[in-house]
């Protein structure tokens, strides 16, 4: 089946099992008519229903599909790992033998309230991939901008928070109402220099952006290094095998028995979020020769940077 009728045909089977789940990043970005198509699927779910997750693909073994976990940088299924930041990634193998790729979220990154499309709610908002898009990958940042401008053509001023032109910036300002201007500088300190500073608002959107791509970087390297020191202790095992070639069942008890031995950290950024917003900041402040009472001005707190 093609990768569309895959994300039609894979949420039916969510909602049969009766799984709580939203699609998001590439394919609710062909949903939203931003990306023509996309082969990879990213869904968000609670993570009280991993369980259930866990036993429809063991069912689906069963009507010819096949399932693997795949070797990237992931966790297992399971809650205590999904709620606290990790992803699992997997691939799923249609009866006529074609691979689609699936990640899954308990806690997507850099959302602090998950939001759903008011006319398909199996779908994520679009200021929720919006946030999830906000990246250190160039291509990301003109689907930020072009999602946040159709919420705010829409009536949802809150997406002036992903307005990435001077221009579009200055125009649209105005027409937000005063009275919710605070909270949204709040999110987005930026936003005060369309009034107090618009000559610099070209260099600040070049901060800002550099900015939350050094945040996901960094984000991004504290949980690989977590996994690759628990990798490094699994694969010693003698006969170590992974991905493992068999049942979807048996892969997963074999990840399950493995991040319990070897102790796979669920607290990967408690105590690492700190660090990680002073070296994105002196990181921004070396690219750009910026002073850090000026990049001050532009971070947002650490709720929305690293909720």
């Amino acid at each position: 089946m093609t990768a569309l009728d895959f994300i039609d045909w894979f949420r039916a089977q969510l909602h049969r099992a009766q799984i709580e789940f939203a699609l998001t990043s590439g394919q609710a970005c062909v949903y939203y008519g931003i990306q023509q198509t996309t082969k990879d699927s990213d869904w968000i779910i609670n993570p009280k229903d991993l369980p259930k997750l866990v036993g429809l693909f063991r069912e689906l073994e069963r009507q010819r599909c096949r399932v693997q976990y795949r070797s990237f940088c992931g966790a297992p299924l399971d809650e205590v790992y999904l709620s606290t930041g990790w992803t699992s990634h997997l691939s799923l193998w249609d009866s006529a033998g074609m691979e689609h790729h699936l990640d899954f979220f308990g806690k997507p990154p850099r959302v602090t309230r998950l939001e759903r499309d008011l006319e398909q709610p199996d779908y994520a908002s679009r200021l929720t991939v919006a946030q999830m898009k906000k990246t250190d990958r160039e291509k990301d940042w003109p689907i930020v901008y072009s999602l946040g401008r159709q919420a705010f053509d829409e009536g949802n001023f809150q997406g002036i928070l992903y307005g990435m032109e001077v221009d579009w910036l200055l125009e649209s300002w105005p027409k937000v109402p005063v009275e919710i201007r605070p909270a949204m500088i709040f999110e987005r300190p930026l936003l005060r220099w369309i009034d107090e500073q618009p000559s610099r608002l070209r260099r600040g959107l070049m901060m800002e952006k550099y900015f939350w791509a050094a945040i996901n970087r960094g984000r991004y390297h504290i949980y690989a290094r977590v996994w690759k020191d628990f990798y490094h202790q699994w694969r010693s095992e003698p006969g170590f095998c992974w991905p493992l070639d068999r049942a979807f069942e048996e892969q997963h008890e074999l990840i399950e028995r493995a991040v319990q031995q070897y102790q796979l950290s669920t607290e990967v950024l408690d105590k690492k979020k700190a660090e990680i917003v002073h070296r994105s900041t002196l990181e921004t402040m070396d690219v750009f020769a910026a002073t850090s009472a000026e990049l001050d001005e532009l971070i947002p707190p650490l709720e929305i940077l690293l909720p």
